[in-house]
């Protein structure tokens, strides 16, 4: 079954906290304050930031006052688009993790076809569901 990863939750987290900041006018985001305000290891999460950087999600900025703004707009990110980077495809059977059908059992499997809509369904969720709206959720 679906199951995220931490750093999948580190990296929304992140990017959720990036977004209310932007809102607040916020220049930039230092990944140690990231870190220290949702207790989250440092090391793991910046291997995540610059990840996210790598992508091209965030832009890194150098210097005494460096950390990372987003480099899109938050209505633009997905879940999952940030799902995608660290669990790879998202199935909630091994199945359909793959494109081509492997299962031994496929033709005579009878959860193929609920579990496929199932599949179908939670991607659709996953992708309709923007960091703005995780920031957005959380600020009322």
């Amino acid at each position: 079954m679906l199951h995220l990863n931490r750093k999948t939750e580190y990296a929304l987290l992140a990017l959720e906290h990036m977004c209310l900041k932007e809102k607040e006018k916020a220049r930039h985001i230092n990944t140690r304050e990231v870190a220290e305000i949702y207790h989250i290891p440092y090391p793991l999460l910046a291997k995540v930031m610059q990840e996210l950087s790598r992508r091209g999600f965030l832009k890194s900025l150098y210097g005494v006052n460096g950390g990372y703004v987003l480099a899109k707009k938050a209505s633009d990110i997905t879940v999952a688009d940030i799902a995608q980077i660290f669990e790879g495809p998202l199935a909630v059977a091994e199945c359909f993790r793959d494109a081509k059908i492997t299962c031994p059992q496929w033709n005579d499997c009878l959860i193929k076809d609920p579990f496929y809509e199932l599949n179908r369904k939670l991607h659709e969720l996953l992708v309709e569901m923007t960091i703005e709206n995780l920031a957005m959720s959380n600020a009322s």
